[in-house]
């Protein structure tokens, strides 16, 4: 094996395991997330502290045990934040992961789109185990499939055609012109190398 192929490999093994694929796209909902539920987590928080305050205060008992209450006080707002940061964590790292299974198949449809925009014709590959967008993603990976076609049926005629004004002697110049026209009907879609 020679030393270029393994290096594409090994490029082509990194970039598919970087979870920020579409860093924008990603980080914004990840972020969503994150602030949804740390806000709702903070409201809910402060009620919670604000009752048990409201009840220390309500309960009338002797000084040492006001000063056990005060510190169990504290001791349940320090959990609230604690709560607060892991949950805080827990959904950036789930929301970069569940944001990676969308923005994986849009990358590579977007990419697909892009090349044939270019006048390339995309290597069609899978979809990883877990991607969503299965569905759209199929549909473009059909489309594309058909435009395969397509170009291989135009290309038959386009040929059928050059054969028919070859033998009634047409012009060598046309012939090229449908000639060339043909081999590029017939070679988009095909399996070439870049």
């Amino acid at each position: 094996m020679t030393q270029e192929p393994q290096a594409q490999q090994d490029d082509r093994r990194t970039r598919r395991r970087t979870f920020l694929i579409d860093r924008k796209f990603q980080m914004k909902w990840t972020l969503i997330i994150v602030s949804v539920g740390v806000v709702i987590s903070l409201i809910l928080g402060y009620f919670i502290v604000r009752l048990s305050l409201a009840n220390t205060e309500l309960v009338d008992m002797d000084e040492s045990i006001m000063t056990e209450v005060s510190k169990f006080d504290a001791r349940a707002i320090i959990y609230l934040v604690g709560f607060v940061l892991v949950m805080a964590v827990a959904l950036f790292t789930w929301g970069i992961f569940m944001t990676h299974r969308v923005a994986g198949p849009i990358f590579i449809i977007s990419r697909y789109l892009r090349q044939i925009a270019e006048g390339e014709v995309p290597r069609l590959r899978p979809l990883r185990k877990h991607d969503e967008l299965v569905a759209f993603f199929e549909t473009v990976s059909s489309m594309i499939e058909r435009l395969r076609k397509d170009h291989a049926e135009e290309a038959e005629i386009l040929e059928q055609a050059m054969a028919r004004l070859e033998k009634e002697g047409a012009a060598a110049e046309s012939l090229k012109v449908l000639g060339e026209l043909a081999a590029r009907k017939r070679n988009w879609g095909s399996d070439q190398t870049k």
